[in-house]
């Protein structure tokens, strides 16, 4: 334990020269999360004017699904988090995409995860899944204007229909 933190210490420095350059234009990452697995902040995912169709921000749903619990891409994935995201899990201290990759962006990719279903209707979508350490979990997402606005994992259900 104590060498692995060791060997974060000497390594921060060098992932600045590993993290990606932005694109100009495109606003630069918040912060670096976790410098050995390159979790960076993206920046918050700004509303589709007009809004997407509930087809094109169901696509979006399973493109955030699959790089959520699939590829684990927690970087790619908060790229569809809204900056006034709202977390509804009891045990998260504030609210925006920043608070919540405080907690997952150190832990997600070590994790071992079972998708077992996903579902998407009107402006809500529903993860799915099994983590070894934690068993199943049902996340509950509002969509708004092509972004996720609302999140619930606590004592959710998974919708019959």
């Amino acid at each position: 334990m104590r060498l692995n933190i060791l060997a974060a210490l000497l390594l921060a420095p060098l992932s600045s020269l590993a993290a990606p350059s932005p694109i100009q234009n495109a606003s630069p990452p918040s912060r670096v999360i976790h410098a050995s697995e390159a979790v960076v902040t993206p920046p918050p995912c700004k509303a589709i004017v007009p809004a997407p169709t509930e087809e094109e921000t169901h696509a979006r749903f399973d493109e955030f699904a699959n790089a959520f619990l699939v590829t684990k891409n927690i970087t790619n994935a908060f790229e569809y988090i809204s900056s006034v995201y709202i977390n509804h899990n009891p045990y998260a201290k504030a609210n925006g995409p920043d608070a919540a990759l405080d907690i997952l962006g150190p832990i997600w990719s070590g994790l071992d995860i079972t998708v077992l279903r996903t579902k998407f209707n009107g402006t809500f979508g529903w993860l799915n899944y099994n983590v070894t350490t934690m068993g199943e979990v049902v996340d509950r997402y509002r969509w708004e204007d092509g972004c996720i606005v609302e999140h619930w994992d606590q004592g959710e259900k998974f919708p019959a229909r």
